[in-house]
């Protein structure tokens, strides 16, 4: 009989060199990005990558998977699906042919999440792996040319049972039709119409919500970057490749750029400039201070890789507002994946926005700031206020 045995471990560079750990799963199911078990307690070693753990007969085989926690996960499932087909066709005296010219969906899934982080789209990549993580958990089929509209109406009816509101299911449906796009079906066939919902107000950060989550923040580096998102409305892309030569100190102004060693492009491909709060200010004076001479991004990976783009910053801060207690509790995914829908990073630029208006700026020079490319998009964030947010410090 063909042994079964699959396992996905974490190869890490420890202070003792590079050792391979068991990785950490939370309940339910999914692996904690980075986080390894050592001796039964849970570490976290930033530098390293996954890896399956197999047989050949009674030979140990390692295969290194390319991507994330994400893109692990689906290789260990692809994988134990696998050698559990071919143990039992081993069983039964049938031998097992893989065709080559069929596209297995757990082969494509990680390809497609991987191609979204290499076009510098991390927010986009993180959602992705979300979407097709639970579509394909819930899908019978392995194949691409195997996929009919009862499996996209089914992945809805799943959502819709977990009481995801029509706009969420409404998006991840537009998510998984890229990925079917992507594997060259016919997607109108079988993604069929977008689910319909209601266009809403873009959602804010209400005042409380605010002082309690930087009240929870301890280190330098997520008190200063989640002020620069509230106080600057960089989108997540601007932000991460934001550096220190775009901000000038003597005239208190950050410059929004295309960073073209990284592969970033500003949206609409128009260049602004705003003017920087005081604090916000002495903030970045005392980080700077703090940091290695030589360092490029404001906000660069930590241990070690400064230079090097956070693509992480959305799971930092669902992390964050876990770790604080302030998750809202009554979102599906609060009980389901420990990871609140209320929190989400272009809702700092939405609130940003939002008391720019509130204070009595006008359009025009709120579409500038913002670097939206028309005012249609800005009058989406006119509203009352219910809220005296007051304007932010001259």
């Amino acid at each position: 009989m063909a042994n079964k045995r699959v396992s996905l471990v974490r190869k890490c560079k420890t202070p003792q060199g590079w050792k391979r750990f068991p990785v950490a799963m939370s309940a339910n199911g999914r692996i904690r990005p980075d986080t390894v078990i050592v001796r039964g307690v849970e570490m976290a070693y930033l530098v390293g990558h996954y890896e399956l753990r197999s047989y050949v007969g009674k030979k140990l085989v390692w295969t290194r998977v390319k991507g994330g926690a994400t893109e692990a996960l689906a290789a260990l499932k692809l994988a134990q699906k696998r050698a559990t087909a071919v143990a039992m066709a081993d069983e039964a005296g049938v031998q097992v042919v893989v065709d080559p010219e069929r596209k297995a969906l757990r082969d494509a899934s990680p390809k497609f999440i991987q191609a979204a982080r290499d076009r510098g789209s991390y927010e986009a990549a993180e959602i992705y792996g979300r979407v097709l993580d639970e579509f394909l958990a819930g899908c019978d089929k392995l194949y691409a040319d195997q996929l009919t509209n009862e499996d996209v109406v089914r992945f809805h009816q799943q959502m819709r049972r977990r009481g995801l509101s029509a706009r969420t299911v409404h998006n991840r449906h537009m998510n998984l039709r890229a990925f079917l796009l992507s594997l060259g079906l016919e997607v109108k066939a079988i993604a069929g119409k977008a689910p319909k919902y209601e266009k809403t107000m873009p959602e804010i950060y209400e005042p409380d919500e605010l002082k309690n989550f930087f009240a929870s923040l301890e280190t330098d580096y997520d008190k200063l970057l989640f002020q620069v998102l509230l106080k600057t409305g960089l989108r997540e892309r601007e932000a991460m490749h934001l550096e220190w030569t775009d901000i000038s100190f003597s005239r208190r102004t950050l410059q929004v750029k295309s960073k073209p060693r990284h592969g970033h492009k500003i949206k609409d491909s128009e260049e602004r400039e705003m003017t920087l709060t005081k604090d916000l200010m002495s903030q970045l004076q005392a980080y700077r201070e703090d940091l290695p001479h030589g360092r490029r991004l404001v906000f660069g990976k930590r241990g070690g890789a400064e230079d090097v783009p956070d693509g992480h910053l959305l799971r930092r801060l669902k992390g964050l507002v876990k770790d604080a207690g302030l998750n809202c509790g009554t979102c599906k995914t609060c009980v389901e994946a420990e990871d609140c829908e209320g929190w989400f990073l272009h809702k700092f630029r939405a609130t940003y926005i939002t008391t720019l208006l509130r204070s009595g700026m006008d359009l025009r020079t709120v579409m500038r700031l913002s670097g939206h490319a028309d005012m249609d998009s800005v009058m989406r964030y006119l509203r009352p206020a219910g809220t005296d947010f007051g304007a932010f410090e001259n």
